[in-house]
């Protein structure tokens, strides 16, 4: 029997292999906050499966490939998760912070209990027609004036969406 690939058609890792080296090293990720380019933009959020049979309002994200470009990986994370009809408009997409994500619950800290992570965290313009795909079971546009409550988001993410507004 094969063994299940890691990642949304990436074939890159078998599982086992994929969770030794989770359990020893932190894995490299991009994280994308979609915004709308408008005067009063919107933020895309996702909504999907976390930990523990949980689930919550997300970033688009996920680890970086071997020799990938952290542009490319937003774009192929971005395709995986919201298929072939939305884009990111050629130049505004720019990392803003680099967030560190625990295995441990840490005070102020972001929490998955799978991996210790370093997310590059981008914001970008989408544009087109989002269809959840892959990880994601739903995605909105959310006005900046009414996010998810900090208890619907995923991992801790809401900290990380205010800071990210605030370079919109």
């Amino acid at each position: 029997m094969q063994a299940d690939i890691v990642g949304a058609g990436d074939k890159w890792i078998p599982d086992e292999e994929y969770r030794t080296i989770r359990s020893r090293v932190p894995i490299a990720c991009v994280d994308l906050l979609a915004v709308t380019d408008q005067a009063k933009p919107r933020v895309g959020l996702i909504h999907r499966k976390t930990y523990n049979q949980r689930q919550g309002w997300c970033l688009i994200g996920g680890a970086v490939l071997i020799d990938e470009s952290l542009d490319s990986a937003v774009r192929r994370h971005l395709t995986a998760t919201l298929g072939t009809s939305i884009f990111i408009v050629q130049g505004t997409l720019r990392m803003v912070l680099v967030a560190e994500y625990f295995r441990d619950r840490r005070s102020r800290s972001l929490y998955d209990p799978r991996k210790h992570a370093i997310a590059l965290t981008h914001v970008g313009v989408c544009i087109g027609e989002p269809e959840p795909v892959g990880e994601a079971s739903d995605f909105q546009w959310f006005s900046i004036d009414d996010l998810p409550l900090p208890s619907e988001f995923g991992f801790g993410q809401d900290r990380i969406v205010r800071r990210l507004i605030k370079a919109i």
